[in-house]
């Protein structure tokens, strides 16, 4: 097969395969942190004490095979870049499913969008969850405080204008604020439980069996599970064909906010940590600035997790590119269906299992494998050589280790 020499992405890049404006390296991992730190963090304390010390063991393992996915994935993009100058000149609104249909076909595409659109919805309505059950533990103690289910239409509400701006590099400041409050959510969470650890002491953790550890990897698979959006940051980067570098800094301040508080919750509070281990946390300052601070995040990241079925929806209904009234109308009419979905349940926890253990293994594990594979063997494979033939060739046996 023959390539456009142009759009090429070689080690030095020429100016030809550059998107001036777009996100650099380390922007692209600020959005992959932001988008993914948050919620699973809030969850993984839990996840610890439904699978004991082997928890840690699996978080860790799932950063790694995570991360790996992450960048097979990239390399996906890079390679249909290379095959098709159009990727190079235009991008696409909807990388993913691009990928999936080069990889795997009507197939593969119609899975994706499927999975994807249920996986991301239904992280957008946690994401509503939990901010209205932040606001509603901020103001508990006023008299007139609301409801959470007003809470959600006033999150919703507020969330219509941040979720009308275009594509990711449009909305840099939002994912680095995320990440800011994140990491600073993450130390006072830290030290709140080791203050709480002083004057109560711990307790002991709870019996660990099949149930309680399927529960525990579905909420980890979910704290790992960003991969439905890297291809949107990938698109938007100025050289596209670095993003491995991105997910590597991401993976490694993920791990830097996850592993802390994941042991320290569990250490001190163990059987009795809750789905969001703010609700085990002292009412005091730093609990009030936690709350402060994940709902901010929320608020960032819902708009960053939602992009991609943003614009796949408005490629599919045709919207021009330039702000208008039909983006304005069609993703107000997205906010507004997720916050009656979270109207209708009112539980994060058993949502956050269930979407980890099924669409996120789904888009951030098996579909990535197979899509880099086929497109690997597509773009090298000989004139009458077997696909096997063409796999051992071309992809290490380190590598197809670590894809099988």
């Amino acid at each position: 097969m023959s390539f456009d020499s142009s759009c090429q992405d070689p080690i030095l890049p020429t100016s030809s395969n550059i998107l001036h404006g777009g996100l650099t390296v380390f922007t692209a991992a600020i959005f992959i942190t932001g988008e993914m730190a948050g919620t699973g963090l809030l969850a993984l304390p839990k996840a610890m004490d439904q699978a004991g010390w082997y928890g840690m063991i699996s978080t860790i393992v799932l950063c790694m095979l995570s991360g790996y996915c992450g960048i097979k994935l990239g390399e996906c993009w890079t390679m249909l870049r290379q095959m098709n100058p159009v990727y190079c000149e235009e991008g696409s609104r909807s990388p993913f499913q691009v990928i999936a249909t080069e990889g795997c076909g009507r197939v593969g595409k119609y899975v994706l969008i499927f999975v994807i659109y249920f996986q991301l919805l239904g992280a957008g309505v946690v994401f509503l969850l939990l901010a209205a059950q932040n606001l509603q533990s901020l103001f508990d103690d006023i008299p007139a405080h609301l409801p959470v289910c007003v809470w959600i239409i006033i999150v919703a509400v507020v969330l219509l204008g941040p979720c009308w701006l275009g594509t990711p590099k449009d909305s840099w400041p939002i994912a680095i604020g995320a990440m800011v409050c994140t990491a600073i959510a993450c130390v006072f969470i830290t030290i709140s439980a080791l203050v709480d650890y002083g004057k109560r002491g711990s307790t002991p953790p709870s019996e660990i069996t099949f149930k309680s550890f399927s529960f525990s990897m579905g909420t980890m698979f979910f704290a790992w599970g960003g991969s439905a959006m890297f291809p949107t940051i990938q698109v938007d980067m100025r050289q596209p064909h670095r993003f491995h570098i991105s997910v590597i800094i991401s993976y490694i301040i993920l791990l830097v906010f996850y592993v802390p508080v994941s042991i320290i919750g569990y250490s001190v509070y163990g059987a009795s940590v809750k789905d969001n281990i703010l609700a085990n946390l002292p009412k005091n300052f730093l609990r009030y600035s936690v709350e402060i601070l994940i709902t901010g995040h929320l608020a960032m990241a819902f708009t960053i997790v939602l992009n991609p079925i943003f614009q796949g929806c408005e490629e599919l209904t045709r919207v021009p590119k330039h702000f208008c009234w039909q983006r304005a109308a069609l993703r107000s009419g997205i906010v507004l269906f997720l916050a009656f979905m979270a109207e209708t349940i009112p539980h994060f926890g058993a949502i956050l299992s269930f979407i980890g253990s099924s669409t996120v293994s789904i888009l951030g594990f098996i579909l990535p494998v197979f899509c880099y594979v086929l497109i690997k063997v597509r773009s090298t494979q000989l004139v009458h050589e077997r696909f096997t033939e063409t796999v051992f060739r071309v992809i290490p046996y380190w590598d197809i280790a670590l894809l099988i």
